[in-house]
């Protein structure tokens, strides 16, 4: 077991060969003092050149018996933080200065008096090689103390072997506070003095206190964007620089340990795809669905289902070459969409990676939160070689009733499908579809262009032969609702020119093609001939 290394204290200090001599005014506070280096100082103005923990050696040349200089040269050293004040009287002070005395009682500060002359530079080389020392110790220390902690990593053993190892090297309390599960105490604490602690801690009292004495040091336990836990160390005494170290170390070891967990996890419920498939094709009863979903999350809410779907490993490697790739993309998106509020259930089907999303806030709407999740993805992938969420992707229409996840699905494919033919949509939610959920119907059956030849074959023909701009025309007319005023202005055309057009448009396709189921159908052939050549209309 590692042993943790011990601070030097003003006690410890006082019990070196060369201090058997001296005289210590100090109280049990000042005893324990920290001391982490030690300085010969003689200027009267201190405060700016120390970093705290210092202890200060000093002849009393800089006040020569002046009482005011020497209060303020003691002042500065207790307000900069420093750990003693080593006084040798004689040549410059001949005698303990009371005013100094009673400061230094007052705040617990050591004052360590020489009644004799002593040799400084013996004391600053005896306490320094003892701090390098210390320090070599140290990294000694850390170097086995990784090696420990790989070894566990490796032992698959879990956390608590870990919490475990980090009271054992620094004989501290260690609190571990994991999200949405019971905190966890080595040692253990009684349950009403655990939840003392806990609720100290979650409203800041403890820890701001505590943070200040430098008896707690705290470290959030983050991965894939997400704070997974926090990691808290309690001592009754100021926590050394070894203790901290330490804790810095097991926070990795702890955040790599909960990745291996949630990787296992993440494989585990990979087994959940040939439900998952059979689900989305409407092989599953209501009461199978309530059960299966409920066994995973006995809390979780069933109000509201949304599939996603991602049309990236198309033509790509197979799902088995790339597995582990994908369980950690889903890894990542699983905590984006948890705090966005969904329940995630992934699974590739057909080379289309599938997001059953389950809404747990069904009050506020799913559409921003869905897309900031699938943004986030996106910025996770922009320094990858591998792209999983950055390709085409749809979102399906909501359901309330899980027996008709298989409608989300198709019409998240229904959205991809479009998008393959128009391009990629800056919304890509079916419900934002409107007239191309009929338009990919059309092509799909086979009728889409016969029905643009009936509605606007004449147009196409006139204009072909003619290099005519009836089409456009028409488009605008109709877009304008039939003003001619606004029509003839947005074409850049006079108003003459504009009812030759008309004329010519009416005796093409009648003259009855305003007329609302007319030019309804005129409309959607419009749309139709646009979907299948793209916006040339709109130049």
């Amino acid at each position: 077991m590692v042993q943790t290394l011990l601070q030097l204290t003003v006690r410890d200090i006082l019990q070196r060969p060369l201090f058997h001599k001296a005289e210590a005014i100090a109280n049990e506070q000042a005893l324990n003092r920290t001391v982490r280096w030690v300085h010969i100082m003689e200027v009267p103005q201190v405060g700016h050149l120390l970093n705290g923990n210092e202890l200060i050696l000093h002849t009393g040349i800089g006040w020569h018996d002046d009482e005011e200089l020497s209060i303020s040269f003691l002042q500065q050293l207790i307000d900069s933080g420093a750990s003693g004040l080593c006084i040798e009287l004689g040549t410059y002070t001949k005698q303990p200065i009371e005013r100094m005395k009673a400061l230094a009682q007052r705040e617990s500060f050591p004052l360590i008096f020489f009644h004799e002359e002593v040799r400084y530079i013996d004391i600053t080389q005896d306490l320094h090689a003892y701090f390098i020392h210390q320090h070599h110790k140290m990294v000694s220390e850390l170097e086995f103390l990784s090696t420990q902690l790989n070894q566990l990593l490796l032992s698959g053993k879990g956390l608590q072997p870990l919490l475990t190892l980090l009271h054992q090297t620094t004989q501290s309390q260690v609190a571990f506070f994991p999200n949405g599960e019971p905190a966890q105490f080595v040692p253990p604490m009684p349950a009403t003095q655990a939840a003392a602690f806990y609720e100290k801690w979650i409203c800041g009292e403890m820890f701001q206190l505590l943070d200040i004495q430098k008896k707690l040091a705290h470290r959030p336990i983050l991965a894939l964007e997400r704070l997974f836990a926090d990691l808290l160390l309690y001592s009754e005494q100021e926590l050394s620089e070894y203790q901290v170290l330490a804790l810095d170390r097991f926070a990795t070891a702890i955040a790599q340990e909960m990745m291996r967990t949630r990787y296992l996890e993440e494989k585990t419920r990979h087994k959940q795809d040939l439900w998952i498939a059979d689900w989305l094709s409407g092989k599953h009863t209501p009461l199978e669905i309530r059960e299966y979903l409920l066994a995973l999350k006995p809390t979780m809410k069933l109000n509201q289902f949304i599939v996603c779907v991602f049309d990236s490993l198309t033509g790509r490697s197979t799902f088995k070459e790339q597995e582990t790739h994908l369980l950690q993309k889903q890894m990542v998106a699983r905590a984006l969409f948890e705090s966005e509020g969904f329940h995630l259930m992934p699974t590739v089907i057909n080379d289309l990676l599938v997001f059953v999303l389950i809404d747990q806030f069904s009050a506020a709407p799913f559409q921003d939160r869905i897309a900031r999740a699938i943004q986030r993805l996106q910025k996770t992938e922009i320094h990858q070689e591998t792209s999983v969420y950055s390709y085409i992707y749809g979102i399906g229409k909501a359901i309330s009733d899980p027996l008709r996840a298989q409608e989300s699905f198709e019409s998240a494919k229904e959205t991809i499908a479009i998008q393959r033919d128009i391009g990629v949509l800056a919304k890509p939610f079916y419900h934002e579809l409107h007239v191309y959920k009929i338009l990919i119907k059309m092509k799909q059956s086979g009728s889409l262009e016969a029905f643009i030849d009936d509605y606007l074959g004449s147009l196409l023909t006139y204009d072909q032969e003619k290099s005519g701009p009836l089409l456009k025309t028409l488009k605008v007319y109709l877009a304008l609702s039939g003003s001619k005023q606004e029509t003839a202005k947005a074409l850049f055309i006079v108003r003459q020119t504009l009812y030759h057009r008309l004329d010519k448009i009416a005796a093409l396709l009648g003259d009855d093609y305003m007329q609302p189921h007319k030019r309804m159908a005129i409309e959607l052939a419009l749309y139709g001939y646009e979907y299948l050549h793209g916006p040339e209309l709109t130049d």
